[in-house]
């Protein structure tokens, strides 16, 4: 089992099945399915998420650590 990392991201573009999301360096599109769990902000323009917990290595094999 692998262990889940914590990824601060900005979310560019969403459809059913995943989020195209932006570390600061790249852009990825990652599975909704293998997505653990998501922190999210609120502010006057709405709700956005700010950080995705995935799998280390998704997150390694997506280039985000």
């Amino acid at each position: 089992m692998s262990n889940d990392v914590e990824i601060a991201v900005e979310v560019r573009a969403e459809t059913d099945k995943a989020l195209l999301v932006f570390d600061g360096a790249r852009e990825v599109w990652i599975p909704k399915s293998q997505i653990r769990d998501q922190c999210e902000e609120s502010d006057a323009f709405g709700t956005k998420i700010t950080s995705i917990f995935i799998s280390e290595w998704l997150a390694g094999e997506k280039g985000l650590i």
